[in-house]
């Protein structure tokens, strides 16, 4: 009987491979090459869309040329090991060809595997035995090969083995391995998804056919990737460098194993961060949430209190709040939004010539997600800002965030879909509305109690002039508050930009500064928006600034939000909105139809020629090249893309091209009509924060009474323009006017637009030709700004006579505006904003020139604000002069 097995041994034993470097393994823990079954071709097809960042790729492929990559996965699975190794072979990258603990027999050639199944079961009825591949070495030669390998750091085989049995831990033995081999052996924390779905709490009679969500059986995941295979993910973590642990296990055998220990956990914690930056916390139903909500204790006694004022049965009280739940919650549903995806990848290609993602800062974005609850704070310049984002999110595996959408889109049909997309709906004033406002604030700290990532916009509605606008504190207030109130430990902010060629929401803009009002969403409006579906608006960009830790700038500043004044509270809030709104406006980059419009802007002659406005734009290249701003990568060549964009600008009829009848002119000029100067305004001001101090500097320069000047005459004027125009630009909050300015005269010198002479002299700097025009292209950027601002000045005659409201004030100074534009007092066209007159509006109460008073409406019972002059002349005529001299306009001074 000996001898027959033993026959048997010989006759099936595996032989080596011919051709081959690599020892056949006679134990069957590894397939040589790619693993063998009869659906491989489509299977292979299939798990060609599995997406895997580039980042990883290059990470992985670095360290398979340093070292031996180990790849571990959380639980035991053949069909994982089958799935990474062919995507990865399909990558080129370091394949997993054996296992720790596992004998892939299925995936063998058929006749190849029936020779191991025999050979191991005629060794098992011999002496012999199974061969343990630890104590053989079987392992420690295939790492010593170089072949990559997967280990499972969970399961009860393994758990046994290690735990109770005190041996064959494949960490361990890696550990052992390292210690006789120069190279290191890399172990890679590896996550495979074969649906995103976020986990529910819902667990029943599917879960004991499937399987358990959180370790799914080889029937769910079959299931899960037939249907989602196209959403499939494969993401590592951060590798560990057994090199390097090594030198810090101890000698001692149980401290050692401990250790072993920490390391495996780190393992499964990395691999956890990965999924839940992929899926997302549990998910709870709309129901559940409000239930939790409604009793939570705070809001309870907020309840019986306000019962007790008003005298009102507390289930009235509860039933309010319900309703106010109802209209805000989103119902969060990951099949509408995998339908969403296709629908709008639909639209993007129809809409746009791409979507360019900078995939370094997104990478700084996925990190951070594996580790915190984020807050995105995008930029708001279209509606289609937060269809943008979770779309750039959900195609590059981070989880799509819930969104804070205004009331006014919860109209049907498109409210339904955005609560099912994550969208939770906030008014657009809680004055009034005290009970509200707990009840929203409390939805609000819920969800990040819960992990769940927030979507709002800082600004509050849409910029109707292209740059950002000042931020409004109340949903910022609240995420703050749920930090100090021990919701959640810390919330991560991510300043987003969003920056496109062109917006389809232009003509509606250009109405709305023109004086016309805002329409309502309505589903009017979104049959009409079929038509943006006909024009092509270029391309869009999307960066992510440096994630903000509250917790870190709260440290870094040493403030207690525990023994705070409401004062500084509120100071706080608004300095730490302005750096987000810093970090947006530092992360978005200069595309060529905002270099352009700005180049056209910069005069108010309606026509250029193409050479004058190609040195304009080589003006403004060079500076921003100076202060290492980002562009667009269509920027290769200043020329021809500046040509491009004329071009696009002409056929969308922004522009028009000046036709000779002989043809034979020098060189192209375009005009611009002055309707359409309002809509390169909204671009020009896309890229003004990048501008804007040169032109603070330049128009300083230009007011001076010669070509020399000096640095305190600059910093005298730079403290009254960023005053002036304080609720219209953001300034950086860490530069100090004398840094701002030295800087900027740095960067005109390098250029040759000025020189700076012997510093003993009074007046050190002097303006060079070449820096007369260029501070004149700088300049022309924001006269508008001036403009305006000395139009309400002006225009402060009419509240002298008569109380105004902000309506109809607003509406005289825009009909002033115009007929001061036909007497050509003022310049420029885009002075007749109504953004900008109110803004000027708020400052000059804030100055004290003009003051809000309550008044008796007409035929009403209620009062209306109106607004009042209540300053003095001198200090009309004071801001008049400044204005009039800092454009060199004299006729501008007021009497």
């Amino acid at each position: 009987m000996s001898n027959w097995l033993k026959r048997v041994k010989e006759r099936f034993l595996p032989a080596r491979q011919e051709g081959s470097s690599l020892r056949e393994d006679p134990f069957g823990f590894s397939v040589p090459g790619r693993p063998q079954f009869l659906l491989r071709p489509v299977f292979e097809k299939l798990i060609a869309k599995t997406a895997i960042p580039q980042d990883q790729q290059e990470m992985l492929e670095s360290l398979g040329r340093e070292g031996t990559v180990v790849y571990a996965l959380k639980y035991r699975s053949q069909l994982d090991f089958v799935y990474a190794n062919l995507r990865l072979h399909q990558l080129g990258l370091p394949a997993p060809t054996f296992l720790f603990d596992l004998r892939p027999y299925f995936w063998q050639k058929r006749w190849y595997a029936l020779k191991l199944v025999v050979h191991n079961f005629a060794r098992f009825l011999t002496r012999d035995g199974v061969p343990d591949p630890y104590t053989s070495g079987h392992y420690e030669s295939l790492v010593r090969e170089g072949r990559s390998g997967l280990l499972f750091l969970l399961g009860e085989k393994g758990y046994y083995q290690r735990t109770v049995m005190v041996r064959n831990d494949p960490l361990e033995q890696l550990f052992d391995i390292q210690k006789k081999m120069d190279r290191p052996i890399y172990v890679v924390p590896l996550m495979l998804l074969y649906s995103r779905a976020p986990s529910r709490q819902r667990r029943g009679f599917w879960e004991i056919v499937f399987g358990n969500p959180e370790r799914p059986g080889l029937l769910r995941k079959l299931v899960s990737f037939i249907r989602n295979y196209s959403y499939a993910v494969m993401e590592v973590g951060e590798p560990v460098n057994l090199q390097e642990v090594q030198t810090e296990l101890s000698e001692d055998l149980w401290e050692r194993r401990k250790q072993v220990f920490e390391v495996r956990r780190g393992l499964i914690e990395s691999i956890d961060e990965v999924r839940r930056a992929i899926v997302g916390p549990q998910i709870k139903s709309k129901l559940e949430l409000k239930e939790i909500i409604l009793h939570h204790p705070k809001l309870e006694a907020f309840m019986r209190r306000r019962a007790k004022a008003s005298g009102e049965p507390v289930w009235k009280i509860r039933k309010e709040a319900d309703e106010y739940l109802e209209e805000i919650a989103a119902d969060y549903s990951y099949t509408l939004i995998q339908i969403a995806e296709r629908v709008l990848t639909w639209m993007w290609n129809n809409l746009f010539d791409g979507i360019e993602v900078d995939m370094e800062s997104l990478n700084r974005v996925r990190k951070a997600a594996r580790h915190n609850t984020l807050v995105y704070v995008p930029c708001h310049k279209s509606h289609i800002d937060y269809l943008i984002l979770s779309y750039v999110l959900f195609r590059n595996n981070l989880y799509s965030p819930f969104i804070a959408a205004g009331k006014n889109l919860s109209f049907w049909p498109l409210g339904p879909i955005f609560r099912r997309g994550g969208a939770f709906f906030i008014r657009r004033t809680f004055k009034g509305a005290r009970f509200y406002s707990e009840v929203f604030s409390l939805y609000v700290k819920t969800m990040v109690q819960f992990g769940h990532n927030i979507e709002f916009f800082i600004e509050g509605g849409r910029s109707r002039t292209g740059k950002m606008v000042l931020p409004k504190m109340g949903l910022l207030s609240i995420l703050i508050q749920a930090v100090q109130e021990g919701f959640c430990d810390d919330l991560v902010f991510v300043p987003t930009a969003i920056c496109y060629d062109r917006i389809p929401e232009e003509e509606v803009y250009v109405n709305e500064i023109k004086g016309g009002s805002k329409q309502d969403e309505n589903l009017g409006q979104l049959v009409r928006a079929r038509r943006f579906l006909k024009k092509r608006y270029g391309r869009v960009y999307v960066r992510f600034a440096e994630p903000m830790s509250l917790q870190r700038y709260l440290e870094r500043n040493r403030y207690d939000l525990e023994k705070m004044s409401g004062k500084l509270r509120h100071a706080m809030y608004r300095d730490f909105a302005y750096r987000i709104i810093s970090a947006i406006n530092e992360s978005s980059l200069v595309t060529p139809h905002a270099l352009v419009s700005a180049a056209l802007l910069s005069r108010s002659r309606r026509g250029v020629s193409k050479a004058e406005l190609l040195n304009t734009c080589l003006t403004f290249l060079r500076y921003l090249e100076q202060n290492n701003v980002r562009f667009s990568r269509t920027f290769r060549h200043a020329e021809q893309v500046v040509d491009e964009t004329i071009r696009d600008l002409v056929k969308n009829k922004l522009l028009d091209r000046l036709k000779d009848e002989d043809d034979d002119l020098e060189d192209e000029v375009y005009t611009m009509e002055d309707a359409k100067r309002l809509a390169l305004e909204y671009y020009k001001n896309n890229i003004i924060h990048f501008l804007l101090p040169a032109a603070f500097v330049s128009t300083s320069i230009l007011s001076q009474e010669t070509f020399r000047f000096s640095l305190s005459q600059i910093l005298e004027d730079l403290a009254f323009m960023k005053d002036l125009f304080k609720y219209e630009f953001v300034y950086d909050m860490d530069v100090r006017d004398h840094q701002l300015a030295k800087h900027v005269l740095d960067v005109f010198e390098r250029l040759g637009w000025l020189r700076h002479m012997e510093p003993s002299e009074d007046q050190p700097y002097l303006l060079t030709h070449r820096g007369l025009t260029a501070a004149q292209a700088f300049h022309g950027l924001i006269r508008n700004f001036f403009e305006t601002y000395w139009l309400v000045l002006r225009s402060m005659r009419y509240v002298e006579k008569k109380p105004y409201t902000e309506k109809d004030f607003v509406k005289k100074i825009l009909a002033a505006g115009e007929k001061n534009l036909k007497l050509e007092l003022i310049e420029r066209p885009e002075t007749v904003s109504k953004i900008v007159c109110r803004n000027a509006i708020t400052y000059y109460v804030e100055k004290g020139l003009l003051e809000r008073r309550a008044h008796e409406a007409k035929g009403r019972d209620k009062t209306v604000e109106k607004f009042e002059f209540v300053g003095d002349r001198p200090l009309v005529q004071y801001y008049g002069r400044q204005i009039s001299r800092l454009l060199r306009a004299p006729h501008l001074a007021l009497q």
